[in-house]
């Protein structure tokens, strides 16, 4: 097997992954919103799953990249603890008191690890459709975002997750939140290809990035949304 073979059939195994993460995440919430006792336990448990099934994936594969995604999903995941906080403190928008459990800041102790799965998720997805189809590929990915996160806004609520009051909201998810989210998919597709370079100073740096345009994303939009519109 010549090596664009190889990469080939590894792109096709890293997509198949993450999209076997996408498929299990939206299955298990489903299910997680029709019984009453779905709280912290149940977001810690289905990230742990999506962990292990990457992890999986990573040896099996060799594959360094992915490894990459997942130290930059993490790197989002803790910088993003300050996003929450704003919009826990700052806001007033979001509550997280109906999951339980422990917290990081004013996060669910397992939010860093659910960021690090989006991060994955749209990380790779951005970085392939900008590959192929350029601009049009990160608008393409803006969209997903802005259709794909949302559903876990909407259900959140119902899995005793987290949930949002006192803003402009379409059902239970906040219009500010579906328009950063738009911004965050892109911001995620578009630093996620430096991370094919493998290296780890870049791979930090552009999970911090990432991790405080999800606060810059989510502030412009709360004020645009929100606060202007008052």
């Amino acid at each position: 097997m010549n090596n664009g073979t190889a990469q080939s059939t590894l792109e096709q195994a890293r997509l198949r992954v993450v999209l076997v993460t996408i498929v299990l995440n939206v299955i298990a919430v489903l299910w997680f919103a029709m019984v009453p006792w779905s709280n912290w336990r149940t977001g810690l448990a289905l990230n742990i799953v999506d962990n292990a099934i990457l992890i999986i994936h990573v040896i099996r594969r060799r594959d360094s990249f992915m490894a990459h995604l997942m130290v930059f999903g993490l790197v989002v995941g803790f910088v993003e603890l300050a996003a929450d906080a704003w919009l826990v403190e700052g806001t007033r928008t979001l509550d997280y008191t109906m999951g339980g459990g422990p917290m990081l800041w004013q996060s669910p102790i397992w939010m860093p690890l659910a960021w690090e799965i989006v991060a994955v998720q749209f990380g790779y997805i951005g970085s392939r459709l900008a590959d192929q189809w350029g601009s049009i590929g990160l608008l393409a990915t803006g969209i997903l975002g802005a259709i794909n996160i949302p559903f876990y806004e909407e259900m959140a609520r119902r899995t005793n997750w987290w949930a949002y009051s006192n803003c402009r909201m379409l059902l239970h998810t906040p219009y500010y939140i579906i328009a950063g989210e738009y911004l965050i998919a892109v911001f995620f597709g578009v630093l996620a290809n430096d991370l094919r370079k493998e290296k780890p100073v870049l791979t930090f740096s552009a999970g911090a990035v990432a991790g405080a345009s999800v606060f810059i994303c989510y502030g412009l939009a709360y004020e645009l949304i929100d606060c202007l519109s008052r």
